[in-house]
């Protein structure tokens, strides 16, 4: 799994709506299989690439639990998805983070 900055990041999923298979994943812009997914949000949309990082972050975890709330994605597909972010890495808590990663917080 390779590491996808938050500023060139596009959430990608489809629906689980009426019983359809809902999916996730986070792939750099440019990348060729957005054709795959119903619906993008994130560096697909100019404003996301000019913010700050602080609204950035906090849009992603907004548009996260929209994903999670009302298009019926499992949340634990999305967690997951999200793991290739750093800097969603970064806000989760320790006892949170994954073991894989926990090497990232080591000083």
């Amino acid at each position: 799994m390779s590491d996808i900055p938050l500023e060139s990041a596009v959430l990608l999923w489809n629906s689980g709506f009426n019983g359809a298979e809902p999916a996730f994943v986070v792939r750099p812009l440019g990348h060729d299989d957005y054709y795959r997914y119903g619906s993008q949000v994130g560096a697909c949309f100019a404003d996301w690439r000019t913010m700050d990082d602080q609204r950035r972050r906090l849009r992603l975890l907004i548009e996260a639990w929209h994903i999670v709330a009302f298009y019926e994605v499992p949340i634990e597909m999305v967690c997951d998805g999200l793991m290739v972010v750093p800097e969603y890495r970064s806000m989760l808590a320790d006892d949170c983070l994954p073991k894989q990663f926990r090497h990232e917080r080591e000083t």
